[in-house]
C-alpha cells in the first residue's frame, strides 16, 4: 500500500512538473507572440514611409508584408501582390523569375552566397525597371528568427548610367515589343473570353424563349399541367439568374485582368453587382444586345443601366465609358 502511494505521489509530482513546464512555454510563446507584433508594427511604420518597395517574408517564404511604395514603382497596390500569388509571374521580368525565386529561397535558408541581386520587373503599363534586391535576417529580442526583410531599390537610371542598357531608345524600343506582345496575348484572352460570354448569351437566349412558349401554354393548358409546366419556368429563371456562371467568368476574368473588380470597389463603393457585370462586359466591348441577354434584360434597359453606371463612375460626356474602363 505504501509503495502505491509513493508511486502515486511521484506520478503527481512529474505531473505538477510538466503542467509548469507547458506554463513556462505557454509564457514564452505569448512573449514572443508580442515581440514579434511590436516588431512588425514598428517595422510597418517605418517601411510605409520609404522610398523603396520593402517586402517582409516569414520562415517559410510567405509574403507577410509589402509597402505601399511598391505601387510607386510598379503600378500595383501593395495589397495586390500579396493577395494575388499569380501577380509575381506578371511582376518579374520572365528571364530573371528563377534567379529572383531562388535568391529569395537562398536568402531565407541562409544559403545565399550573394549579397544583392539585380533583376528586371514590367509595370502595370508594361515598362521595364531594373531593381536590386537586398534581404536581412530578422529576429526578435529573444533570438528567434522570424523570417526575411528584403528592399528592393529602383536602379533603371544607374543601369543607363553604367551602359547596361545601351542607350534609352534601345530600352523604349524594347519595351514597345514587350507591350505589343503582352497585348497580343491579352487580346487573345479578351477573345476567349468573348467566345465564353457569347456561348453563355446563346444558352440565355434558348431558355428564354422556351419560357416565353411554356408560358403560352400555361393560359391553355389543363389545370393539371399547370404545376408541372410552372415548375419548368421555375427551373429556367433558376439556371437564367444562377451564380455559377458569372463567378465562373469572374474566375477567369480575373486571371487575365487581375485586381479589376478590387479596383473599381476602392475607386466607387457604391457599385452593385449588377454594376460590375455591367463594367466586365464593356471592358471585353460587348454589344448592347449581347450584354442585354447576359443580364437577361432587354436593349433599352441595358442602355438606362449605362447612363446610369456613368453617373455613378462621376464621368462627364466628354468621356468614353468604355475606354475609361479599358484603363482601370
Amino acid at each position: 500500500m505504501k509503495e502505491g502511494n509513493v508511486r502515486l505521489n511521484q506520478d503527481i509530482a512529474a505531473l505538477k512538473s510538466k503542467i509548469s513546464a507547458l506554463k513556462e512555454t505557454n509564457e514564452l510563446l505569448k512573449m514572443e507572440l508580442i515581440d514579434t507584433q511590436t516588431l512588425l508594427e514598428k517595422y510597418k511604420l517605418i517601411a510605409d514611409f520609404a522610398h523603396d518597395w520593402e517586402m517582409w517574408f516569414d520562415p517559410d517564404g510567405h509574403l507577410k508584408y509589402v509597402s505601399p511604395s511598391f505601387q510607386n514603382l510598379s503600378g500595383y497596390a501593395a495589397e495586390e501582390l500579396i493577395s494575388q500569388p499569380g501577380l509575381l509571374k506578371q511582376l518579374i521580368f520572365p528571364d530573371d523569375m528563377d534567379d529572383y525565386r531562388t535568391f529569395i529561397r537562398d536568402s531565407i535558408n541562409f544559403v545565399t552566397i550573394r549579397q544583392s541581386l539585380k533583376f528586371r520587373i514590367l509595370t502595370r503599363t508594361k515598362q521595364i525597371r531594373w531593381c536590386e534586391i537586398k534581404c536581412r535576417a530578422v529576429y526578435n529580442k529573444r533570438g528567434k528568427y522570424l523570417g526575411q526583410r528584403a528592399s528592393v531599390n529602383d536602379i533603371t537610371r544607374l543601369m543607363q548610367a553604367l551602359g547596361e542598357i545601351k542607350s534609352l531608345t534601345d530600352g523604349r524600343d524594347y519595351e514597345a515589343l514587350v507591350k505589343q506582345k503582352y497585348i497580343r496575348e491579352l487580346e487573345s484572352k479578351d477573345r476567349e473570353l468573348v467566345s465564353y460570354l457569347m456561348s453563355l448569351s446563346q444558352k440565355n437566349e434558348t431558355l428564354q424563349y422556351i419560357r416565353r412558349v411554356i408560358e403560352k401554354q400555361l393560359a391553355e393548358c389543363v389545370p393539371s399541367d399547370v404545376a408541372k409546366f410552372t415548375d419548368i419556368i421555375q427551373k429556367i429563371d433558376g439556371t437564367l439568374f444562377s451564380s455559377e456562371s458569372w463567378n465562373g467568368f469572374t474566375l477567369h476574368f480575373e486571371k487575365v485582368h487581375p485586381g479589376f473588380f478590387e479596383r473599381l470597389s476602392i475607386a466607387f463603393p457604391g457599385l452593385t453587382s449588377k454594376d460590375k457585370k455591367l463594367c466586365a462586359y464593356l471592358r471585353l466591348q460587348l454589344a448592347t444586345k449581347e450584354i442585354a441577354t447576359l443580364l437577361n434584360i432587354t436593349p433599352q434597359s441595358a442602355e438606362i443601366s449605362r447612363v446610369r453606371l456613368r453617373k455613378k463612375l462621376g464621368l462627364t460626356r466628354a468621356v468614353n465609358l468604355v475606354e475609361y474602363l479599358l484603363k482601370v
